[in-house]
């Protein structure tokens, strides 16, 4: 019995290890979220649908830069479909991406007397799904969600932080050509 007790433990050990690693990870990660999100120095540049986009949403799109020095920090995009707005916050550390945060809201549907659906009520958005996402080397390490997307999907890592990279390098650019304006 003894001897099963010990091979269990041997076995159990590296995951044990590896979760604390995560732990940690993850611990830095917020506190320099965080820091970013308290920043008051952060300069900002907007960028609105067809300065990024080839396909416009019904409610149009925007991709905000947040830059500390000459450093991009944070990408905001906002995405406008008809049913509601998606926005997602990328944070990045020496230009990589570290942590994003997504919410997905729905406008109020509104309904007659008679349960038929009529038409959505934009003045009031709906908190659908959120989902946090923890990167560590191009690798998620963690990913937390709450609610449900309106539209089913699969999470995809790698497209995922390629969308990043594009909106990063778009939002360099643009800052670049604001300043030779000025």
């Amino acid at each position: 019995m003894k001897n099963i007790k010990l091979l269990i433990f041997v076995l159990i050990l590296p995951f044990i290890g590896i979760s604390q690693n995560i732990d940690e990870s993850i611990l830095k990660i917020r506190k320099e979220f965080q820091r970013i999100n308290s920043s008051t120095t952060l300069k900002k540049i907007d960028l609105n649908n067809e300065e990024f986009m080839e396909y416009i949403p019904d409610g149009g799109g925007q991709i905000t830069g947040f830059f500390e020095s000459d450093h991009l920090v944070k990408i905001t995009e906002w995405m406008g479909p008809s049913y509601g707005v998606i926005i997602t916050d990328y944070y990045l550390k020496d230009g990589d991406v570290f942590f994003a945060y997504q919410r997905e809201n729905k406008f109020k549907d509104v309904f007659d007397e008679s349960g038929e659906w009529m038409h959505f009520d934009t003045s009031k958005l709906e908190i659908k799904f959120e989902g946090r996402y923890y990167f560590e080397n191009y690798k998620l390490i963690k990913e937390l969600n709450k609610g449900k997307p309106l539209f089913e999907r699969t999470f995809k890592e790698t497209e995922f932080l390629e969308q990043a990279n594009i909106y990063a390098e778009i939002l360099r650019k643009s800052r670049i050509m604001k300043n030779k304006k000025n």
